[in-house]
């Protein structure tokens, strides 16, 4: 899983201007968004992962509360079905 600095090196901010800011804000927003949307989404429902999942993404997973099963998206067959894989 994607490592999140949790110190951003800005240099030297003695004459920084607001468009210098708003860049380096920008590229602070970017890194973050990237870390965090490589990061599977995790589903708990009382069912297992459905054929019709379709609006979710290969690598999410599904925990059936009822069994704890857990399942992971593996491929998007057509536009309208998923095949899940059960994790062992």
């Amino acid at each position: 899983m994607a490592k999140i600095a949790e110190i951003y090196n800005i240099g030297n901010t003695e004459k920084i201007t607001n468009e210098q800011l708003i860049n380096i804000l920008s590229d602070m927003y970017k890194t973050l968004a990237v870390a965090i949307n490589k990061k599977p989404d995790v589903y708990q429902r009382i069912t297992d992962g459905q054929v019709n999942d379709s609006q979710l993404n290969n690598g999410d997973l599904n925990i059936n509360t009822t069994t704890l099963k857990v399942q992971m998206l593996t491929s998007h067959n057509t536009s309208s079905t998923v095949t899940w894989g059960t994790l062992t």
